[in-house]
């Protein structure tokens, strides 16, 4: 137990990494946008690749941060069916929604693994007017969907064990 114990620890600290990433990136993102758009309107020029490169940065904020959002709860829950449910329905209508929900996360996982290898591959590039190797983003967002897919495997396992709640957290993301 104190192997998974463990394990729990770890993953939620590197999804919590992902997260501060995503979120450093968003606000990158976000100055970068504003910086084009007031380039463009004081200085009538356009800032090349901007466009491109928010684009690409946004695929990467989704994936990074979709770990620790399953792991706090922050995704959207539609609990029409669910709420008048006893407990051992409920929780049996956990296991069923987070293995379909980790299966379906884990093909994408997959199937962004084989874009990104494949993007390395060819050397794929952005077209627009700037080009810039589109590899690692792909892969960064690749990482993300395998950290998502560990996220919900970590939560499939602690229902089966009967640990409902999930691990409480400090103000800081990190468990208590």
């Amino acid at each position: 137990m104190a192997l998974f114990a463990f394990l729990d620890r770890l993953l939620r600290r590197i999804s919590y990494v992902g997260f501060l990433a995503a979120s450093a990136l968003l606000l990158i993102v976000g100055l970068m946008g504003a910086t084009d758009v007031v380039s463009t309107n004081i200085f009538l020029k356009p800032i090349p690749g901007m466009v491109e490169l928010s684009g690409a940065l946004l695929a990467v904020i989704v994936f990074l941060g979709l770990a620790e959002a399953q792991a706090r709860g922050s995704n959207i829950v539609i609990d029409v069916a669910t709420q008048n449910m006893g407990p051992r329905l409920k929780r049996v209508s956990g296991i069923i929604s987070l293995s379909i929900a980790g299966v379906l996360i884990g093909l994408v996982a997959w199937q962004t693994t084989k874009l990104a290898i494949n993007s390395w591959a060819i050397r794929e590039a952005a077209l627009g007017a700037l080009a810039f190797p589109m590899a690692p983003f792909k892969t960064l967002a690749a990482v993300g969907a395998w950290l998502a897919t560990a996220e919900f495997a970590r939560q499939l396992l602690r229902l089966i064990a009967g640990v409902d709640a999930p691990a409480t957290e400090t103000k800081d993301g990190q468990d208590a």
